[in-house]
């Protein structure tokens, strides 16, 4: 017995996500190989003869650990340019070749450091690139039915990244030579071979076909992913929307970076960069990239476990949490999950200053004190899994209009990565000044996100890109979204109901999932006009 198109189509669309295991892999290996002998012995600035071991300055730890974030930042705000010229298709292999060739380079790295730093940043275009054009192919190819299931697999193939890449460096940790940090770099471009053969059976995106003219491709897409024929009457309702929703979007013309930070739209921009900026200094990078380097300095004699633990946590913890987001909608987890990760830091930053000597890798050993901060660490990742990560994503992504979704989207991720760089950058400065005390900063910044949320912040679980708009024009009071969510949805299906009754020859083509990717043609507030979005993602 075959397989259907649409089910093919749906284990390619996961593949994609792919891009998202290339992100985890760099970030769930950089700490382990910082902490391999071979790599200090290349690449340190610091040699004890005394103790014949090897270490960093604060400033070389940061620059090879912090400066793919300036690659990601510049790559998320390139990568749209290239999409709109030749596709997000071609676009993702182009910036897959960019992240091979990068591994290839830190692989070739011998005794330069600043060669390993620029190969970094060279990778850091890709993966920044691939963040913002990966989840929007996959939005813009799976049928609305699984649609956000589809593109929700980006996050949880990142935390598995991560995972994976704790792994095998705690694998290859012992071996004698280059090989140790070398063989998990190299295990990397296995993942990028990957992607881009994937994309080599995956079509265009059919609204992108759809803008450049071919409607007859876009047609043939859907429905090879729905797995019907191209004349099937019930591709009409998709077709057509996608088709109307293309005229609109250009008819809307060019938005300006200023119309973003205009009086109608300033609100949510900045409520988007502060909620992007959160999710970094709520402090998961700081365990991410410093792992090893925190429980070694808690007295734990193998910190590679430790990191391995953490991992292990983060991945598993992600599938609650794609139940969280889709079933308890955004504004509560949010809240609940700062609140949360403010108790988990202030228990580690405390236990760490006041049992420990505050600097760090200078610690005497306590082992009480280093699995007490090691399970609130766990707490505390559980928590970010659940909420933050896949969250913030998620709010940011429903906030917008389409007109200026885009733009709006690129400058809330161009904080992610500025904040990504600034906690990977200046960590060591700081953790050698304060110590553990450097937690303190991490739980205020919790608790800050979570009032921004509760005082700034909307529901926008289960309504429509019109409703979500109409909610934030119309100034309902955040602490109060939910209750009008929750009326706008009952009289939606109260309505869909009364016309089912009413018309029943149109319960097949004018049902709530139709609903969900059918343009509207009321113009709102700002003159733009605007589309439905299926689980925060636009169709």
């Amino acid at each position: 017995m075959g397989f259907s198109r649409k089910t093919i189509s749906m284990v390619m669309l996961v593949f994609v996500s792919m891009a998202g295991w290339m992100f985890g892999a760099d970030t769930g290996t950089i700490g382990g190989l910082t902490n391999m002998r071979d790599f200090q012995r290349r690449f340190a600035d610091k040699y004890d003869s005394s103790t014949d071991t090897y270490s960093y300055s604060p400033t070389r730890q940061g620059l090879l650990v912090g400066m793919v974030n300036v690659g990601t930042l510049i790559g998320s705000l390139l990568c749209s340019p290239l999409a709109d010229r030749v596709g997000k298709k071609v676009s993702i292999m182009i910036w897959t070749v960019v992240y091979l060739s990068g591994i290839v380079i830190q692989l070739t790295s011998k005794m330069a450091w600043f060669q390993f730093m620029i190969a970094k940043i060279w990778t850091g275009f890709s993966i920044g690139a691939l963040s913002v054009l990966t989840p929007g192919y996959q939005s813009e190819t799976s049928p609305a039915s699984i649609r956000g299931l589809i593109v929700t697999s980006f996050q949880l193939f990142i935390t598995l990244g991560i995972f994976v890449a704790n792994i095998i460096v705690f694998g290859c940790r012992n071996i004698s030579g280059a090989a140790s940090w070398r063989v998990p770099l190299a295990i990397n471009l296995v993942y990028g071979v990957i992607l881009f053969i994937g994309m080599m059976y995956l079509p265009e995106s059919p609204r992108y076909l759809m803008q450049i003219n071919k409607p007859e491709e876009c047609r043939r897409v859907l429905a090879d992913t729905e797995g019907v024929d191209p004349s099937d009457p019930a591709l009409d309702a998709e077709f057509n929307a996608i088709r109307d929703s293309i005229q609109q979007e250009f008819a809307g013309g060019p938005v300006t970076w200023g119309e973003i930070f205009g009086p109608l739209m300033r609100y949510r921009t900045f409520l988007g960069m502060a909620v992007m900026s959160f999710q970094q200094l709520a402090g998961a990078n700081y365990f991410f990239y410093y792992g090893t380097d925190v429980f070694k300095g808690v007295g734990i004699s193998n910190s590679f476990i430790a990191s391995l633990i953490l991992g292990a946590v983060n991945f598993g913890s992600t599938f609650p949490g794609l139940y969280v987001v889709e079933n308890l909608g955004r504004r509560w987890p949010l809240i609940i999950g700062a609140v949360w990760m403010f108790v988990c830091f202030m228990v580690f930053s405390s236990v760490g200053f006041k049992s420990l000597y505050p600097h760090g890798p200078d610690a005497p050993s306590d082992k009480t004190a280093g699995n007490v901060m090691i399970i609130f660490s766990c707490l505390y990742i559980f928590a970010f899994a659940c909420t933050w990560a896949p969250a913030a994503w998620v709010i940011v992504g429903e906030s917008y209009p389409v007109r200026v979704r885009s733009k709006c989207a690129s400058v809330a991720t161009a904080c992610n990565w500025s904040w990504n760089f600034l906690i990977s950058f200046f960590t060591p400065f700081i953790v050698k000044k304060i110590g553990f005390k450097y937690g303190y900063v991490f739980a205020c910044c919790c608790l800050c996100g979570a009032l921004v949320i509760f005082f700034f912040a909307c529901e926008t679980k289960g309504l429509s890109l019109e409703e979500v708009n109409e909610m934030y024009v119309s100034g309902v009071k955040p602490w109060a979204s939910n209750g009008y969510a929750k009326t706008v949805i009952r009289d939606r299906n109260h309505s869909d109901l009364e016309k089912s009754i009413t018309h029943p020859q149109l319960s097949t083509v004018d049902s709530e999932e139709n609903k969900k990717v059918t343009p509207s043609a009321e113009y709102v507030e700002d003159g733009s006009v605007q589309r439905s979005f299926n689980n925060g993602f636009e169709n």
